[in-house]
């Protein structure tokens, strides 16, 4: 693998990037669906890559890339970020902490407690594989190369093409599911902003924002003179990735059966470099706008690799235990969207709850386009408000990426009862905790606006 090979698969990767962009702007079915183009240039990369005809000359380690670009994607998350003492407080916040994180744990413990008393028994599965629905539901592309990766290094490789695939049946069906979801609340009069989806702007279907409503998309913070404002954004980037990358390899030197993954620490560091960005009023040169675009490239290009890279054998191997977990958890998630999530907003529960839906079954990006359906002008704060209720609820989705590989590798008979268990425990507990604090209240009916 040589610098070409980087630039090569880069550059194709781009090309399919643009045809997807186009293939979104000219199909009405793309623009029906809403579509993400790089989950259609992800699979135009399957069908013609290495994994599929081998027309495109994309080298062989396509699929290494998500695996490298999840560390910048977790660098880039807390850089810049300066929430006030009121954004952190109330029930708003509580309850988007509550909607967020329970929706997380009830997708592990679902995908635990059917893998572990069901289907390893019925396909011989790795313990591991319970944990698969929920790492490409709610985590995405970028996780399932995390978990993936981190698999790989404690001996499973099949975990990163099943992460991948979890990942996109969860952004597809989000967005699918999302639009029936979004249609049965115009017609229950749920919906405050909108009375029929057809309100949604054609450039949100399109992809292609008119020149009269387009926006700056950042902030020049430092002299262009002096250095390139978009270089120094990625510079800030790129150090709590280097740090996070040089100190898993010192960790993995000293303690080799710890096997913390690259992106995990390199987050910490990224908090760490902002705590000292906003002690030193540095932050001020910080434009939050910047490195969420390079959060976003990285993103694109990592659901491009992982989906390009998915191994169709080891789908159709899996394609039975799959399709049990991914109906599961879309099932579940229903579930949650109306007897919890519906009755832990204070205001404007439909739209802020399409967030959150979009969330836990894709990206963060699907939920914004979601709740965009149903609030055109983000009147209802739930772009925000996931975004602080992200700082509390980080640590906790982190941990379940991380540790539960570990575990469940070392003694997996004993961790996957136990793992199973400790997550409906602790989904009982966080629902008794906002229930005693007022953020979830359960008696309440669904408002209705109309």
């Amino acid at each position: 693998m040589t610098l070409w090979t980087v630039f090569t698969d880069v550059s194709l990767m781009g090309v399919l990037l643009l045809v997807g962009q186009i293939l979104r702007a000219k199909v009405r079915i793309f623009q029906k669906l809403l579509i993400p183009p790089a989950l259609i240039a992800g699979f135009i990369g399957l069908i013609l890559g290495p994994k599929g005809y081998a027309i495109l000359p994309l080298s062989k380690y396509i699929g290494a890339y998500a695996g490298v670009l999840i560390v910048v994607v977790f660098a880039a998350m807390p850089i810049g970020d300066r929430p006030t003492k009121e954004q952190l407080s109330g029930r708003a916040i509580g309850g988007f902490f509550l909607n967020n994180t329970g929706v997380i744990i009830l997708q592990y413990a679902v995908g635990m407690l059917v893998c572990t008393y069901c289907l390893n028994d019925l396909f011989n599965l790795n313990p591991g594989f319970g944990l698969m629905m929920a790492t490409g539901f709610y985590g995405g592309h970028g996780t399932a190369a995390a978990v993936g990766s981190a698999y790989e290094a404690l001996g499973w490789t099949d975990a990163t093409d099943l992460g991948m695939t979890t990942a996109t049946v969860g952004i597809v069906g989000g967005i699918v599911f999302g639009m029936i979801l979004i249609n049965i609340g115009v017609r229950h009069g749920w919906t405050h902003y909108v009375e029929k989806p057809s309100d949604l702007p054609p450039e949100l279907r399109t992809g292609l924002i008119p020149p009269e409503k387009q926006k700056v998309g950042g902030k020049i913070t430092v002299s262009s003179i002096s250095v390139d404002p978009m270089a120094f954004h990625i510079s800030i980037v790129a150090l709590a990735s280097v740090l996070g990358y040089y100190t898993t390899k010192l960790v993995s030197a000293y303690y080799p059966q710890i096997g913390i993954p690259a992106y995990c620490i390199s987050i910490l560091w990224a908090f760490v470099i902002n705590k000292v960005l906003n002690i030193t009023g540095t932050i001020e040169y910080i434009d939050r706008q910047s490195i969420n675009r390079i959060s976003g490239t990285c993103t694109d290009f990592l659901i491009i690799s992982g989906i390009a890279s998915i191994n169709t054998k080891m789908v159709l191997l899996y394609w039975q235990p799959l399709l049990i977990v991914c109906v599961l958890g879309f099932v579940a998630t229903f579930i949650w969207f109306f007897y919890v999530g519906g009755k832990c907003s204070p205001y404007d529960w439909f739209e802020r709850n399409m967030m959150n839906f979009g969330h836990a079954t894709g990206v963060t990006a699907t939920g914004i386009l979601l709740q965009r359906v149903v609030d055109p002008d983000m009147k209802s704060r739930g772009m925000e408000d996931d975004a602080i209720q992200f700082i509390f609820n980080r640590p906790i989705h982190i941990a379940l990426q991380v540790l539960p590989p570990i575990l469940l590798t070392n003694a997996p008979v004993f961790w996957a009862h136990s793992l199973s268990w400790i997550l409906v425990a602790s989904l009982i507990i966080l629902l008794a905790i906002a229930y005693t604090l007022k953020w979830w209240r359960p008696s309440e009916p669904l408002k209705k606006y109309r």
